[in-house]
Protein backbone atom coordinates (compact mmCIF):
# COMPACT_ATOMS: atom_id res chain seq x y z
CA UNK A 1 0.00 0.00 0.00
CA UNK A 2 0.97 3.42 -0.74
CA UNK A 3 2.06 5.93 1.70
CA UNK A 4 3.29 3.94 4.69
CA UNK A 5 6.45 4.25 6.23
CA UNK A 6 8.98 1.54 4.46
CA UNK A 7 10.77 1.03 7.51
CA UNK A 8 9.81 1.12 11.57
CA UNK A 9 12.57 -0.16 13.08
CA UNK A 10 12.84 0.68 16.88
CA UNK A 11 16.16 1.64 17.87
CA UNK A 12 18.05 -0.79 20.48
CA UNK A 13 17.82 0.28 24.07
CA UNK A 14 20.13 -1.10 26.81
CA UNK A 15 18.61 -2.67 29.52
CA UNK A 16 20.69 -2.01 32.90
CA UNK A 17 19.82 -4.02 36.17
CA UNK A 18 18.20 -1.78 38.45
CA UNK A 19 19.36 -1.30 41.90
CA UNK A 20 16.02 0.00 43.38
CA UNK A 21 12.71 1.66 42.39
CA UNK A 22 13.72 4.78 42.05
CA UNK A 23 13.29 7.63 39.77
CA UNK A 24 15.59 7.47 36.48
CA UNK A 25 15.62 11.22 36.07
CA UNK A 26 15.30 10.74 32.36
CA UNK A 27 12.21 12.94 32.84
CA UNK A 28 10.56 15.82 34.38
CA UNK A 29 9.76 15.01 38.32
CA UNK A 30 6.81 16.06 39.37
CA UNK A 31 7.12 15.70 43.62
CA UNK A 32 3.43 16.06 45.54
CA UNK A 33 3.10 15.88 48.87
CA UNK A 34 -0.37 15.70 50.81
CA UNK A 35 -1.43 17.51 54.04
CA UNK A 36 0.16 15.28 56.69
CA UNK A 37 0.53 12.68 54.16
CA UNK A 38 -2.71 11.58 54.22
CA UNK A 39 -3.61 8.74 51.70
CA UNK A 40 -5.64 9.47 48.67
CA UNK A 41 -8.66 7.57 49.14
CA UNK A 42 -11.56 9.60 47.50
CA UNK A 43 -12.56 10.22 43.51
CA UNK A 44 -14.66 13.06 45.33
CA UNK A 45 -12.63 15.18 47.43
CA UNK A 46 -9.85 16.84 47.15
CA UNK A 47 -7.28 17.10 49.83
CA UNK A 48 -4.97 19.97 49.98
CA UNK A 49 -1.48 18.98 49.00
CA UNK A 50 1.99 20.84 47.41
CA UNK A 51 4.03 20.07 44.32
CA UNK A 52 7.05 21.05 42.87
CA UNK A 53 8.48 19.77 39.15
CA UNK A 54 11.90 19.21 39.09
CA UNK A 55 12.71 19.68 34.88
CA UNK A 56 15.45 17.15 35.56
CA UNK A 57 17.33 18.58 32.53
CA UNK A 58 14.97 17.86 29.84
CA UNK A 59 15.28 20.29 26.97
CA UNK A 60 12.51 22.90 26.64
CA UNK A 61 10.73 21.84 30.58
CA UNK A 62 11.26 24.63 33.29
CA UNK A 63 11.06 24.01 36.97
CA UNK A 64 7.44 24.66 38.85
CA UNK A 65 8.60 25.58 42.61
CA UNK A 66 11.44 24.19 44.20
CA UNK A 67 12.06 21.39 47.47
CA UNK A 68 12.09 24.08 49.92
CA UNK A 69 9.29 26.11 48.24
CA UNK A 70 6.68 24.47 47.31
CA UNK A 71 3.12 25.02 45.40
CA UNK A 72 -0.67 24.62 46.70
CA UNK A 73 -2.51 22.52 45.31
CA UNK A 74 -5.64 19.85 45.44
CA UNK A 75 -5.54 16.42 44.42
CA UNK A 76 -7.99 13.12 44.46
CA UNK A 77 -8.30 9.82 43.07
CA UNK A 78 -9.95 9.44 39.61
CA UNK A 79 -11.43 6.81 36.45
CA UNK A 80 -13.39 3.83 37.15
CA UNK A 81 -11.79 0.60 36.57
CA UNK A 82 -8.47 2.11 36.27
CA UNK A 83 -8.66 3.31 40.09
CA UNK A 84 -8.92 -0.37 40.89
CA UNK A 85 -5.32 -1.05 40.03
CA UNK A 86 -2.50 -0.11 43.11
CA UNK A 87 -0.82 2.07 40.74
CA UNK A 88 -3.79 4.56 40.67
CA UNK A 89 -4.34 7.90 38.49
CA UNK A 90 -4.97 11.41 40.15
CA UNK A 91 -6.51 14.18 39.41
CA UNK A 92 -4.74 17.30 40.20
CA UNK A 93 -6.07 20.97 40.87
CA UNK A 94 -3.34 23.81 41.10
CA UNK A 95 -4.09 26.82 43.37
CA UNK A 96 -3.00 28.93 40.07
CA UNK A 97 -2.41 28.39 36.48
CA UNK A 98 0.64 26.82 35.35
CA UNK A 99 1.83 26.00 32.21
CA UNK A 100 3.35 22.49 33.46
CA UNK A 101 5.93 20.43 31.50
CA UNK A 102 5.46 23.11 28.47
CA UNK A 103 1.37 22.65 27.93
CA UNK A 104 -0.74 25.67 28.29
CA UNK A 105 -1.29 27.28 31.31
CA UNK A 106 -4.13 25.06 33.11
CA UNK A 107 -5.07 24.77 36.98
CA UNK A 108 -7.07 21.24 35.61
CA UNK A 109 -4.43 18.55 35.02
CA UNK A 110 -4.63 14.61 34.98
CA UNK A 111 -2.12 12.34 36.05
CA UNK A 112 -2.85 9.01 33.96
CA UNK A 113 -1.15 5.54 35.30
CA UNK A 114 -1.92 3.33 32.66
CA UNK A 115 -1.50 0.68 34.36
CA UNK A 116 -3.13 -1.88 32.25
CA UNK A 117 -1.25 -0.73 29.58
CA UNK A 118 1.47 -3.50 28.84
CA UNK A 119 1.71 -2.12 25.49
CA UNK A 120 4.27 0.27 25.26
CA UNK A 121 2.10 2.65 26.51
CA UNK A 122 0.88 2.77 23.26
CA UNK A 123 -2.42 3.71 23.60
CA UNK A 124 -3.47 6.94 24.89
CA UNK A 125 -0.48 8.53 23.24
CA UNK A 126 -1.34 7.02 19.64
CA UNK A 127 -4.80 7.83 19.86
CA UNK A 128 -4.44 11.57 21.24
CA UNK A 129 -1.87 11.75 17.64
CA UNK A 130 -4.32 10.28 15.36
CA UNK A 131 -7.04 12.62 16.35
CA UNK A 132 -4.41 15.38 16.13
CA UNK A 133 -3.84 14.06 12.63
CA UNK A 134 -7.68 13.97 11.46
CA UNK A 135 -7.72 17.41 12.72
CA UNK A 136 -10.14 17.29 15.44
CA UNK A 137 -11.25 20.56 16.86
CA UNK A 138 -9.06 19.57 20.18
CA UNK A 139 -6.90 16.85 21.55
CA UNK A 140 -5.39 16.29 25.21
CA UNK A 141 -1.99 17.17 25.43
CA UNK A 142 -0.09 15.18 27.42
CA UNK A 143 3.65 14.79 28.66
CA UNK A 144 5.63 12.14 30.51
CA UNK A 145 6.71 12.30 34.33
CA UNK A 146 8.07 10.09 36.66
CA UNK A 147 5.99 11.38 40.33
CA UNK A 148 6.88 11.09 44.12
CA UNK A 149 4.19 11.26 46.09
CA UNK A 150 4.39 11.76 49.97
CA UNK A 151 8.39 10.29 49.63
CA UNK A 152 7.17 7.31 47.35
CA UNK A 153 8.20 7.07 43.87
CA UNK A 154 5.06 5.09 42.29
CA UNK A 155 6.49 5.50 38.61
CA UNK A 156 6.10 6.54 34.85
CA UNK A 157 2.51 9.07 34.90
CA UNK A 158 1.41 10.95 31.79
CA UNK A 159 0.29 14.36 32.78
CA UNK A 160 -2.41 15.02 30.62
CA UNK A 161 -4.71 18.15 30.22
CA UNK A 162 -8.25 17.31 30.91
CA UNK A 163 -11.33 17.47 28.92
CA UNK A 164 -13.55 21.10 30.13
CA UNK A 165 -14.87 24.43 29.23
CA UNK A 166 -11.77 26.43 28.18
CA UNK A 167 -10.49 28.88 25.81
CA UNK A 168 -7.41 26.74 25.13
CA UNK A 169 -9.73 23.73 25.78
CA UNK A 170 -13.38 23.25 24.40
CA UNK A 171 -13.42 26.91 23.51
CA UNK A 172 -17.41 27.82 25.07
CA UNK A 173 -18.68 29.30 28.22
CA UNK A 174 -19.12 27.50 31.28
CA UNK A 175 -22.87 27.79 32.39
CA UNK A 176 -22.37 27.40 35.80
CA UNK A 177 -20.02 30.04 35.76
CA UNK A 178 -22.93 32.32 35.02
CA UNK A 179 -24.69 30.81 38.05
CA UNK A 180 -21.41 31.62 40.50
CA UNK A 181 -21.06 35.36 38.94
CA UNK A 182 -25.14 36.05 40.43
CA UNK A 183 -24.53 34.43 43.32
CA UNK A 184 -21.38 36.94 43.86
CA UNK A 185 -23.65 40.22 42.69
CA UNK A 186 -26.90 38.68 44.67
CA UNK A 187 -25.41 37.50 48.18
CA UNK A 188 -29.02 37.32 49.67
CA UNK A 189 -29.72 34.99 47.19
CA UNK A 190 -29.39 31.14 46.87
CA UNK A 191 -28.53 28.98 43.40
CA UNK A 192 -32.63 27.67 43.40
CA UNK A 193 -33.49 31.25 42.70
CA UNK A 194 -31.37 31.55 40.12
CA UNK A 195 -33.86 32.66 36.94
CA UNK A 196 -32.87 30.24 34.94
CA UNK A 197 -34.85 30.61 31.07
CA UNK A 198 -35.61 27.70 28.20
CA UNK A 199 -32.53 29.04 26.28
CA UNK A 200 -30.16 28.33 29.22
CA UNK A 201 -31.18 24.24 29.36
CA UNK A 202 -29.86 23.85 25.76
CA UNK A 203 -26.50 24.14 27.03
CA UNK A 204 -23.70 24.80 26.61
CA UNK A 205 -23.25 20.84 27.25
CA UNK A 206 -20.90 18.63 27.71
CA UNK A 207 -21.94 15.15 28.27
CA UNK A 208 -20.46 11.51 28.25
CA UNK A 209 -21.64 8.33 26.85
CA UNK A 210 -20.82 6.55 30.36
CA UNK A 211 -20.40 2.62 31.13
CA UNK A 212 -21.18 2.49 34.38
CA UNK A 213 -23.28 4.66 36.95
CA UNK A 214 -22.48 8.28 38.19
CA UNK A 215 -24.41 10.65 40.11
CA UNK A 216 -24.94 13.52 37.80
CA UNK A 217 -26.29 11.15 34.68
CA UNK A 218 -29.66 10.26 33.02
CA UNK A 219 -30.64 7.41 31.11
CA UNK A 220 -32.19 7.39 27.91
CA UNK A 221 -33.74 4.49 26.33
CA UNK A 222 -32.48 3.82 22.65
CA UNK A 223 -34.24 2.26 20.06
CA UNK A 224 -30.85 0.28 19.21
CA UNK A 225 -31.49 -3.26 21.58
CA UNK A 226 -34.46 -3.88 22.83
CA UNK A 227 -34.24 -2.94 26.58
CA UNK A 228 -31.32 -1.10 26.44
CA UNK A 229 -30.45 2.07 27.61
CA UNK A 230 -27.81 5.37 27.28
CA UNK A 231 -25.96 6.07 29.94
CA UNK A 232 -25.40 10.10 29.73
CA UNK A 233 -23.47 11.50 32.41
CA UNK A 234 -23.26 15.89 32.00
CA UNK A 235 -19.82 17.11 32.68
CA UNK A 236 -20.62 20.49 32.40
CA UNK A 237 -23.09 22.31 33.90
CA UNK A 238 -22.49 20.19 36.78
CA UNK A 239 -23.14 22.24 39.81
CA UNK A 240 -26.40 24.03 39.09
CA UNK A 241 -28.47 21.37 37.14
CA UNK A 242 -32.03 21.48 37.64
CA UNK A 243 -34.84 19.10 37.24
CA UNK A 244 -35.75 21.24 34.15
CA UNK A 245 -32.29 20.70 32.60
CA UNK A 246 -32.22 16.67 32.94
CA UNK A 247 -35.57 16.45 31.39
CA UNK A 248 -34.29 18.51 28.42
CA UNK A 249 -30.94 16.67 28.16
CA UNK A 250 -33.39 13.35 28.07
CA UNK A 251 -35.55 14.86 25.31
CA UNK A 252 -32.63 16.00 23.17
CA UNK A 253 -30.76 12.31 23.83
CA UNK A 254 -34.28 10.52 22.57
CA UNK A 255 -34.99 12.93 19.52
CA UNK A 256 -31.45 11.99 18.36
CA UNK A 257 -31.95 8.23 18.93
CA UNK A 258 -35.18 8.34 17.05
CA UNK A 259 -33.56 10.14 13.92
CA UNK A 260 -30.66 7.67 13.90
CA UNK A 261 -33.05 4.54 14.11
CA UNK A 262 -35.88 6.20 12.25
CA UNK A 263 -35.33 3.74 9.02
CA UNK A 264 -32.31 1.25 8.35
CA UNK A 265 -30.49 4.01 6.35
CA UNK A 266 -30.17 6.39 8.85
CA UNK A 267 -30.97 9.00 5.82
CA UNK A 268 -29.37 11.98 7.46
CA UNK A 269 -31.64 13.41 9.49
CA UNK A 270 -29.86 13.54 12.49
CA UNK A 271 -27.39 15.71 10.51
CA UNK A 272 -29.71 18.56 12.06
CA UNK A 273 -28.75 17.72 15.56
CA UNK A 274 -24.68 16.65 14.99
CA UNK A 275 -22.30 17.93 13.29
CA UNK A 276 -21.48 15.57 10.37
CA UNK A 277 -17.83 16.46 10.07
CA UNK A 278 -16.55 16.06 13.72
CA UNK A 279 -18.81 12.94 13.90
CA UNK A 280 -16.75 11.27 11.04
CA UNK A 281 -13.46 12.19 12.21
CA UNK A 282 -14.31 10.76 15.41
CA UNK A 283 -15.17 7.53 13.85
CA UNK A 284 -12.12 7.92 11.94
CA UNK A 285 -9.84 8.44 14.68
CA UNK A 286 -11.55 5.28 16.75
CA UNK A 287 -11.74 2.85 13.53
CA UNK A 288 -7.91 3.58 12.99
CA UNK A 289 -7.13 2.42 17.16
CA UNK A 290 -9.76 -0.19 16.58
CA UNK A 291 -10.95 1.60 19.93
CA UNK A 292 -13.92 -1.15 20.08
CA UNK A 293 -15.44 0.64 23.20
CA UNK A 294 -15.54 3.92 22.06
CA UNK A 295 -19.30 4.46 21.80
CA UNK A 296 -20.16 3.05 25.05
CA UNK A 297 -17.98 4.48 27.27
CA UNK A 298 -15.70 7.61 27.41
CA UNK A 299 -17.57 9.39 24.49
CA UNK A 300 -17.67 12.77 25.00
CA UNK A 301 -20.04 15.14 22.86
CA UNK A 302 -20.52 18.84 23.59
CA UNK A 303 -23.09 21.66 22.15
CA UNK A 304 -22.93 25.66 22.20
CA UNK A 305 -25.91 26.95 24.17
CA UNK A 306 -29.16 26.78 21.52
CA UNK A 307 -31.89 25.11 19.91
CA UNK A 308 -29.86 25.43 16.36
CA UNK A 309 -26.88 24.70 18.19
CA UNK A 310 -25.30 21.00 16.88
CA UNK A 311 -23.23 18.49 19.25
CA UNK A 312 -20.10 17.71 18.36
CA UNK A 313 -18.26 13.92 18.80
CA UNK A 314 -15.16 14.68 20.87
CA UNK A 315 -12.70 15.01 22.26
CA UNK A 316 -11.24 11.67 22.59
CA UNK A 317 -10.31 10.47 25.58
CA UNK A 318 -9.75 7.04 26.76
CA UNK A 319 -8.15 4.07 24.19
CA UNK A 320 -7.59 1.62 26.80
CA UNK A 321 -9.79 -1.30 24.64
CA UNK A 322 -6.81 -0.23 21.74
CA UNK A 323 -4.09 -2.75 20.74
CA UNK A 324 -5.06 -6.33 22.42
CA UNK A 325 -3.18 -8.88 21.59
CA UNK A 326 -6.53 -10.67 20.76
CA UNK A 327 -8.19 -8.67 18.65
CA UNK A 328 -8.56 -9.07 14.91
CA UNK A 329 -7.71 -5.39 14.20
CA UNK A 330 -9.87 -5.43 10.59
CA UNK A 331 -12.89 -6.13 12.13
CA UNK A 332 -15.57 -2.82 12.01
CA UNK A 333 -15.38 -1.59 15.77
CA UNK A 334 -19.24 -2.22 16.41
CA UNK A 335 -18.50 -5.57 16.43
CA UNK A 336 -17.56 -6.40 19.79
CA UNK A 337 -19.22 -7.36 23.01
CA UNK A 338 -20.31 -3.68 24.03
CA UNK A 339 -23.27 -1.97 22.96
CA UNK A 340 -21.88 0.85 20.83
CA UNK A 341 -24.47 3.58 20.76
CA UNK A 342 -25.78 5.21 17.48
CA UNK A 343 -22.21 4.58 15.30
CA UNK A 344 -24.32 1.16 13.29
CA UNK A 345 -26.49 2.92 12.13
CA UNK A 346 -24.86 5.95 11.55
CA UNK A 347 -22.95 4.32 9.06
CA UNK A 348 -25.59 3.46 6.98
CA UNK A 349 -25.78 7.17 5.66
CA UNK A 350 -23.94 7.33 2.69
CA UNK A 351 -22.65 10.91 3.71
CA UNK A 352 -21.44 9.95 6.43
CA UNK A 353 -19.81 7.18 4.80
CA UNK A 354 -18.19 10.20 2.00
CA UNK A 355 -17.15 12.37 4.49
CA UNK A 356 -14.89 9.48 6.74
CA UNK A 357 -13.61 8.98 3.20
CA UNK A 358 -12.61 12.06 2.25
CA UNK A 359 -11.16 12.31 5.52
CA UNK A 360 -8.80 8.88 5.96
CA UNK A 361 -7.93 10.29 2.28
CA UNK A 362 -6.60 13.23 3.71
CA UNK A 363 -5.04 11.91 6.01
CA UNK A 364 -3.22 8.90 3.98
CA UNK A 365 -1.77 12.31 1.65
CA UNK A 366 -0.02 13.24 4.27
CA UNK A 367 1.53 9.78 5.01
CA UNK A 368 0.40 7.76 8.09
CA UNK A 369 4.82 7.32 8.84
CA UNK A 370 3.74 10.24 10.98
CA UNK A 371 1.80 7.85 13.38
CA UNK A 372 5.02 5.26 13.21
CA UNK A 373 7.57 7.88 13.87
CA UNK A 374 5.64 9.12 17.08
CA UNK A 375 5.67 6.32 18.42
CA UNK A 376 9.54 5.71 18.05
CA UNK A 377 10.31 8.63 19.51
CA UNK A 378 8.17 8.91 22.17
CA UNK A 379 9.05 5.09 22.81
CA UNK A 380 13.20 5.65 22.81
CA UNK A 381 11.58 8.86 24.99
CA UNK A 382 9.68 7.38 28.21
CA UNK A 383 12.16 3.35 27.70
CA UNK A 384 14.08 4.37 30.57
CA UNK A 385 11.62 5.53 33.08
CA UNK A 386 8.86 2.53 31.92
CA UNK A 387 11.98 0.07 33.00
CA UNK A 388 12.16 1.87 36.62
CA UNK A 389 8.49 2.36 36.39
CA UNK A 390 8.64 -1.21 35.90
CA UNK A 391 10.77 -2.23 38.72
CA UNK A 392 8.92 -0.56 41.23
CA UNK A 393 5.47 -2.41 40.14
CA UNK A 394 7.36 -5.44 39.41
CA UNK A 395 5.13 -7.17 41.90
CA UNK A 396 1.99 -6.22 40.95
CA UNK A 397 2.94 -6.97 37.26
CA UNK A 398 2.59 -3.66 35.73
CA UNK A 399 4.88 -1.97 33.53
CA UNK A 400 7.25 -1.88 30.26
CA UNK A 401 10.36 -3.36 31.19
CA UNK A 402 10.54 -4.52 27.99
CA UNK A 403 9.22 -1.58 25.48
CA UNK A 404 10.55 -3.26 21.89
CA UNK A 405 8.41 -6.64 21.66
CA UNK A 406 5.23 -5.14 22.53
CA UNK A 407 5.94 -1.75 20.34
CA UNK A 408 7.09 -3.59 17.72
CA UNK A 409 3.50 -6.13 17.88
CA UNK A 410 1.30 -2.60 18.46
CA UNK A 411 2.87 -1.04 15.08
CA UNK A 412 1.72 -4.13 13.45
CA UNK A 413 -1.43 -4.07 14.61
CA UNK A 414 -2.01 -0.42 13.88
CA UNK A 415 -0.14 -1.07 10.01
CA UNK A 416 -2.98 -3.95 9.97
CA UNK A 417 -5.98 -1.62 11.07
CA UNK A 418 -4.92 1.19 8.39
CA UNK A 419 -4.66 -1.54 5.82
CA UNK A 420 -8.22 -3.03 6.55
CA UNK A 421 -10.03 0.35 7.12
CA UNK A 422 -8.68 1.76 3.67
CA UNK A 423 -9.51 -1.30 1.55
CA UNK A 424 -12.96 -1.29 3.15
CA UNK A 425 -13.58 2.45 2.46
CA UNK A 426 -11.86 1.24 -1.53
CA UNK A 427 -9.34 3.78 -1.21
CA UNK A 428 -6.88 3.40 -4.11
CA UNK A 429 -3.99 1.66 -3.31
CA UNK A 430 -5.04 -0.30 -0.71
CA UNK A 431 -5.35 -4.06 -0.76
CA UNK A 432 -8.08 -7.03 1.45
CA UNK A 433 -5.86 -7.37 4.42
CA UNK A 434 -5.45 -11.14 5.87
CA UNK A 435 -7.66 -11.93 9.09
CA UNK A 436 -5.59 -11.85 12.29
CA UNK A 437 -6.10 -14.28 14.90
CA UNK A 438 -3.91 -13.86 18.10
CA UNK A 439 -6.01 -16.11 20.51
CA UNK A 440 -6.52 -19.87 21.45
CA UNK A 441 -9.69 -21.17 18.92
CA UNK A 442 -11.42 -24.57 19.56
CA UNK A 443 -14.19 -26.28 18.70
CA UNK A 444 -17.10 -25.63 20.52
CA UNK A 445 -20.04 -27.91 20.63
CA UNK A 446 -23.32 -29.75 22.81
CA UNK A 447 -21.39 -33.20 21.87
CA UNK A 448 -17.73 -31.46 22.66
CA UNK A 449 -17.93 -30.90 26.56
CA UNK A 450 -21.48 -28.94 26.17
CA UNK A 451 -20.39 -26.28 24.25
CA UNK A 452 -16.76 -25.83 26.94
CA UNK A 453 -13.66 -24.74 25.58
CA UNK A 454 -11.81 -27.61 26.11
CA UNK A 455 -7.74 -27.89 25.43
CA UNK A 456 -8.34 -31.50 24.06
CA UNK A 457 -10.57 -29.68 21.27
CA UNK A 458 -8.06 -26.64 20.47
CA UNK A 459 -6.90 -26.19 16.64
CA UNK A 460 -3.33 -26.44 15.83
CA UNK A 461 -1.79 -24.22 13.38
CA UNK A 462 -0.33 -26.33 10.28
CA UNK A 463 0.36 -23.24 7.82
CA UNK A 464 0.01 -19.58 7.25
CA UNK A 465 -3.76 -18.72 7.93
CA UNK A 466 -4.59 -23.07 8.35
CA UNK A 467 -5.38 -24.45 11.38
CA UNK A 468 -6.00 -28.32 12.21
CA UNK A 469 -7.84 -29.95 14.80
CA UNK A 470 -8.25 -34.11 14.98
CA UNK A 471 -11.23 -35.20 16.53
CA UNK A 472 -12.15 -38.80 17.58
CA UNK A 473 -16.50 -38.65 16.89
CA UNK A 474 -17.77 -34.87 15.65
CA UNK A 475 -21.61 -34.82 16.25
CA UNK A 476 -24.43 -32.56 17.19
CA UNK A 477 -24.08 -28.87 16.91
CA UNK A 478 -20.48 -27.07 16.83
CA UNK A 479 -19.03 -23.78 16.01
CA UNK A 480 -15.41 -22.48 15.95
CA UNK A 481 -14.39 -19.89 18.46
CA UNK A 482 -12.21 -18.56 21.21
CA UNK A 483 -12.78 -19.29 24.99
CA UNK A 484 -14.88 -16.01 25.97
CA UNK A 485 -16.99 -16.10 22.45
CA UNK A 486 -15.81 -12.33 22.03
CA UNK A 487 -12.84 -12.56 19.98
CA UNK A 488 -13.65 -15.14 17.28
CA UNK A 489 -17.20 -16.57 16.75
CA UNK A 490 -18.10 -18.84 13.80
CA UNK A 491 -21.01 -20.57 12.48
CA UNK A 492 -22.96 -21.23 9.29
CA UNK A 493 -25.85 -20.49 7.27
CA UNK A 494 -28.61 -21.42 9.16
CA UNK A 495 -30.68 -24.71 7.88
CA UNK A 496 -27.55 -25.75 5.78
CA UNK A 497 -25.47 -28.37 7.11
CA UNK A 498 -21.86 -29.24 6.20
CA UNK A 499 -20.74 -31.93 3.63
CA UNK A 500 -18.16 -34.07 4.24
CA UNK A 501 -14.46 -33.38 2.25
CA UNK A 502 -16.05 -29.86 0.83
CA UNK A 503 -15.04 -25.96 2.06
CA UNK A 504 -17.85 -24.89 3.96
CA UNK A 505 -18.24 -20.83 3.89
CA UNK A 506 -17.99 -19.57 7.73
CA UNK A 507 -20.16 -16.95 8.98
CA UNK A 508 -18.94 -14.60 12.08
CA UNK A 509 -21.74 -15.12 14.83
CA UNK A 510 -22.99 -17.21 12.18
CA UNK A 511 -25.93 -20.10 12.91
CA UNK A 512 -24.67 -23.44 14.93
CA UNK A 513 -23.42 -26.08 12.38
CA UNK A 514 -23.94 -29.85 11.86
CA UNK A 515 -22.43 -32.90 10.06
CA UNK A 516 -24.86 -33.77 6.85
CA UNK A 517 -24.00 -37.19 7.97
CA UNK A 518 -24.99 -36.88 11.36
CA UNK A 519 -21.83 -37.63 12.89
CA UNK A 520 -18.68 -39.40 11.71
CA UNK A 521 -15.61 -41.03 13.44
CA UNK A 522 -11.91 -39.89 12.66
CA UNK A 523 -12.01 -36.67 11.11
CA UNK A 524 -9.85 -33.44 10.56
CA UNK A 525 -11.46 -29.87 10.79
CA UNK A 526 -9.52 -27.72 9.05
CA UNK A 527 -9.97 -24.17 9.76
CA UNK A 528 -9.01 -21.93 6.97
CA UNK A 529 -8.22 -17.95 8.44
CA UNK A 530 -7.97 -16.22 5.17
CA UNK A 531 -11.12 -17.45 3.19
CA UNK A 532 -13.02 -17.95 6.47
CA UNK A 533 -13.84 -21.75 5.55
CA UNK A 534 -14.10 -25.36 7.23
CA UNK A 535 -13.42 -28.38 6.01
CA UNK A 536 -14.46 -31.69 7.74
CA UNK A 537 -11.82 -34.73 6.39
CA UNK A 538 -12.50 -38.42 7.14
CA UNK A 539 -10.20 -40.95 6.48
CA UNK A 540 -11.45 -41.63 2.62
CA UNK A 541 -11.40 -37.64 1.80
CA UNK A 542 -9.03 -35.69 1.12
CA UNK A 543 -4.97 -35.85 1.63
CA UNK A 544 -4.28 -33.19 3.88
CA UNK A 545 -1.38 -31.24 1.58
CA UNK A 546 -0.97 -28.03 0.91
CA UNK A 547 0.35 -27.60 -2.61
CA UNK A 548 1.33 -24.59 -4.70
CA UNK A 549 1.51 -23.93 -8.59
CA UNK A 550 3.43 -26.47 -10.09
CA UNK A 551 3.72 -29.28 -12.78
CA UNK A 552 0.07 -30.82 -11.79
CA UNK A 553 -3.77 -30.44 -13.39
CA UNK A 554 -6.94 -29.46 -11.01
CA UNK A 555 -10.11 -30.69 -11.33
CA UNK A 556 -13.26 -29.80 -8.93
CA UNK A 557 -14.91 -32.75 -7.54
CA UNK A 558 -17.63 -33.13 -10.21
CA UNK A 559 -14.25 -33.65 -12.63
CA UNK A 560 -13.94 -30.65 -14.61
CA UNK A 561 -10.62 -29.22 -15.34
CA UNK A 562 -9.64 -25.82 -13.66
CA UNK A 563 -7.16 -23.73 -14.69
CA UNK A 564 -7.26 -20.89 -12.08
CA UNK A 565 -7.29 -22.71 -8.87
CA UNK A 566 -8.71 -20.92 -5.90
CA UNK A 567 -6.94 -20.96 -2.52
CA UNK A 568 -8.48 -22.71 0.10
CA UNK A 569 -10.53 -25.48 -1.88
CA UNK A 570 -10.52 -28.71 -2.48
CA UNK A 571 -9.49 -30.08 -5.83
CA UNK A 572 -9.00 -33.36 -7.62
CA UNK A 573 -4.74 -33.40 -8.53
CA UNK A 574 -3.48 -35.25 -11.29
CA UNK A 575 0.75 -35.28 -11.36
CA UNK A 576 2.49 -37.28 -13.09
CA UNK A 577 2.92 -39.78 -10.54
CA UNK A 578 -0.45 -39.67 -8.55
CA UNK A 579 -3.83 -38.59 -8.78
CA UNK A 580 -5.33 -37.16 -5.29
CA UNK A 581 -7.25 -35.27 -3.37
CA UNK A 582 -6.05 -31.43 -1.89
CA UNK A 583 -6.94 -27.91 -0.66
CA UNK A 584 -5.29 -25.46 -2.81
CA UNK A 585 -2.81 -23.12 -1.26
Amino acid sequence: MRNLIASFLIAAVTFPILRAAEPSRTLPLMVIETENHQTIVSKDNYIRATYYIDPCGVEGVQAIGTVDSPLPMQIKGRGNFTWTFNKKPYRIKLDKKAALLGMNGSKHFALLAHADDNRAFMRNLTGFEVSRMAAMPWTPADQPCEVILNGDYIGLYFLTETIRFDKNRINLANPDDAVDDWLMLNPDKTADQYPFTADDYTGAWLVEFDNTDDANQIKVATRQVADAQIRVTYKTPEDYVTDEHRRWLAGEIDAIDALIYADDNADGAWFERIDLTDAAKFFVVNQIMNNYECYSGSCYLYKDKGDAAKWHFGPVWDFGSSFQPTRDVTKWIWDSQYIQHWIRNMWNCQAFLDEVKRIFVEMDNEGFDRLFNYQNDYAQRIAEAARHDAERWQADGYGNADMQTPLAEVQEQLRNAIDSFGYKLGVEGYEEPKPVINCPIYLRGSDIGGWAALDEYKFYKVADDIYDLKVANLSGLFKIADSTWNLVDYGGTEGEQITMNVAYPLVERGANMSLACGSAANVTVRFDVANTKVTVFDEAGAELLLVGNGECEYYNLQGIKVAHPRRGEVYIVKTPNKVYKTIYR
